[in-house]
């Protein structure tokens, strides 16, 4: 679990050479904050990093899913203060976090690493920026075995496509309460994340209305994976909210089957 993350970003900039946290900042267009990490030097791993912020204990072998900023969304929301091109810190960051991953894939059964990947979705950035933070991302997740997921979220999806399309990892996914799930019907994804049920908002889904929307995805597209998932992480809900939106999700696999 996450449960002792204050934030996506606060437990690795804490144990980074080369970074450190200061004062607060608004995290994206939420009523929420994160510590902003100050890039003081060249980045590295000077030891673990996540060991006392996962508890793959507590869930079955396989079963285990890491969550991590994908290294634009690290940089960019990052304060630059160490003289170095952005360009070298994402490969910086990508190598200390393989470093890290393929530790980690040595003591525990990873089921999937996903990198959360808001900024690559906030704003369009130009294809050679999309092209470049590929390059970083697979360095990042060389030599994984789990599977591996990219997510964007908190913008529109196709601000990224098609280019991230040719990402090295298993499985994309998107936030469909900004991405229009009939457009994105436009692009095969062969193994897709359909972030169909809003995160942020209290509301509970109609499950038939989802069910719909998932339909027409399906007329137009048959990947070889679904996934169904909220848009983004449920922490802005209260726990109460939470749990009903994850039972809407399992009640929405058991009635469409087929997916996961």
């Amino acid at each position: 679990g996450m449960l002792e993350w204050h934030d996506l970003l606060r437990p690795i900039a804490e144990n980074l050479a080369g970074v450190e946290v200061d004062g607060l900042a608004r995290w994206f267009d939420n009523n929420a904050f994160y510590k902003k990490p100050i890039i003081t030097g060249r980045i590295y791993r000077k030891g673990g990093i996540l060991s006392e912020y996962v508890y793959p204990g507590l869930v079955s072998p396989g079963r285990w899913k890491l969550v991590l900023p994908d290294p634009y969304t690290f940089i960019s929301l990052s304060e630059n203060r160490s003289g170095l091109k952005n360009d070298d810190l994402l490969f910086q960051y990508a190598e200390a976090l393989n470093s890290e991953l393929l530790e980690l894939q040595k003591k525990y059964t990873l089921g999937q690493v996903q990198l959360s990947a808001p900024s690559l979705v906030w704003r369009r950035l130009d294809k050679d920026v999309l092209e470049v933070v590929g390059e970083a991302v697979a360095e990042m997740l060389k030599g994984v075995v789990a599977e591996k997921m990219l997510y964007v979220y908190f913008g529109d999806g196709l601000n990224a496509l098609p280019t991230i399309l040719d990402y090295e990892v298993d499985v994309v996914g998107f936030d469909l309460t900004y991405t229009n799930i009939i457009l994105l019907a436009e692009y095969d994804v062969e193994r897709i994340a359909l972030g169909i049920i809003d995160g942020r908002n209290s509301l509970r889904e109609d499950a038939e209305v989802v069910i719909k929307k998932i339909d027409k995805y399906l007329d137009k597209r048959e990947p070889e994976t679904l996934y169904v998932t909220p848009s983004c992480e449920l922490e802005f809900l209260p726990v109460d909210i939470a749990d009903e939106k994850v039972k809407l999700i399992s009640e929405i696999l058991g009635r469409i089957g087929g997916g996961e």
